[in-house]
């Protein structure tokens, strides 16, 4: 199996996976205040088949065409030690080349585009850290620890056992795409959300989390 090299695509995953603006209800609070003055965004250099997109890169990647892969579809996420136990819905991109967010609060999701959870390289699963009712599934992601087990149920009815090897929170406008989303010779897992504070004027979270599994 071929290690599938990963290309950026959007800035808008995390976002996608934080909710709405009108999701979130509650009053303002204060945030850092911005320069008086905001560069504008440098334009991304065009990959071969992939759009440029205007923002920076701080979101998922998509993978190049691999061989067909001999590992099952994933149908279940399931990380006891902080609560999470998901159906995982397959979402791919939107017509802009952003990731699909999410369709429920409650459900994890998995990038069907990108590598299959036990095939080489980093599989992406995203979450929804909260809505405008409580938290959502990815709420708790933040208080996993290094080697709690995270466990990947397949279509086939196989379970894929991974262990954490870091919780890393980063912010959105420095995000380490390469290292993240990058291509690794061993199978690994990249779970998903939302940090840090809210910034009510953006409507967006100023920073990701992302959790980085390895296969057992």
């Amino acid at each position: 199996m071929k290690t599938a090299w990963l290309y950026i695509v959007a800035a808008c995953m995390v976002l996608a996976a934080c909710g709405h603006p009108q999701d979130h209800a509650a009053p303002p609070r204060p945030i850092t205040p911005r320069p008086a003055t905001t560069p504008a965004p440098t334009t991304p250099t065009r990959t071969t088949g992939l759009p440029a997109l205007p923002r920076g890169p701080t979101g998922p990647a998509h993978a190049a065409p691999t061989a067909r892969s001999s590992v099952s579809s994933p149908v279940r996420l399931i990380v006891a030690s902080i609560g999470v136990d998901t159906g995982l819905e397959s979402v791919g991109l939107l017509p802009d080349g952003t990731l699909e967010p999410p369709h429920e609060w409650g459900v994890a999701a998995w990038y069907a585009n990108g590598v299959r959870p036990g095939d080489p390289g980093p599989a992406v699963i995203e979450g929804h850290v909260d809505s405008r009712n409580g938290p959502a599934v990815f709420y708790r992601l933040r208080d996993l620890r290094v080697g709690a087990p995270v466990l990947v149920r397949t279509h086939a009815g196989s379970t894929l056992r991974f262990i954490v090897d870091t919780v890393q929170r980063y912010p959105k406008t420095a995000f380490p795409t390469a290292a993240v989303y990058g291509p690794t010779p061993l199978p690994e897992l990249r779970l998903v959300t939302c940090t840090g504070h809210f910034d009510w004027s953006a409507r967006s979270y100023l920073d990701n989390l992302v959790v980085s599994a390895r296969l057992a």
